[in-house]
């Protein structure tokens, strides 16, 4: 079996088990498409960024993470923690808030809560006085390329990735590839990684015993 370690041997992968000489120009795009589904589906630690932001006194709107550079990547998917640190260096957590206006006013104060339109963040209250903004967030993982030859994920799970590919070749092989087996294999490998991520999140209830004088 071809060892699935970097870009190069995931589209080997790919290519063996479809069998199919005439889909290898294709192999990049199922591969795409498998991390765009990936990243809607996973929240997992390797895609866990912390950043610090400065705020300035009035700034009520602060850019979220949006770098798309190979080797830099850095992209919001979903927030996990935020918190609002002042001048005087307490530090609260920012509670969020429905971004249909409601909640929203424009008055002055120590930012409670916070929403999200766009790629904004969006204070409430804004801002009285400069402060500093500790974000803790999902960002999607760095897309595979030329450029980019591992990535978290693919390290993490490289099953992951070869199935998703192979699901999305569906439209491609029509029938010709048992698609039904390969999306039980990816349901199969999501929900482990999933049972491994809860695990290793949480730590167990361990009973230690005491040591043994001699």
């Amino acid at each position: 079996m071809t060892s699935i370690r970097n870009y190069a041997g995931l589209k080997a992968a790919v290519a063996d088990w479809l069998g199919r000489d005439d889909l290898a120009g294709r192999i990049p795009d199922f591969i795409a498409l498998a991390e765009r589904r990936m990243a809607r589906e996973l929240r997992l630690r390797v895609m866990e960024r912390r950043a610090e932001t400065e705020v300035q006194a009035g700034q009520r709107f602060v850019p979220l993470p949006w770098r798309r550079e190979p080797g830099r990547w850095d992209v919001f998917l979903e927030m996990r923690d935020l918190g609002w640190q002042g001048a005087s260096g307490h530090c609260r957590n920012l509670r969020y808030l429905p971004p249909d206006g409601s909640a929203l006013g424009r008055e002055a104060g120590e930012p409670q809560g916070f929403s999200i339109l766009g790629r904004d963040l969006v204070l409430h209250p804004t801002p009285a006085e400069a402060g500093r903004l500790l974000l803790c967030y999902f960002a999607e993982p760095a897309p595979l390329g030329p450029e980019q030859p591992e990535n978290e994920v693919l390290l993490t799970a490289p099953d992951l990735y070869l199935y998703g590919a192979l699901v999305e070749s569906a439209p491609y092989t029509r029938g010709s590839a048992p698609l039904e087996l390969w999306e039980r294999f990816y349901a199969t490998a999501r929900a482990r990684v999933q049972a491994a991520e809860e695990r290793g999140r949480f730590t167990a209830n361990l009973c230690m015993r005491p040591t043994r004088r001699v």
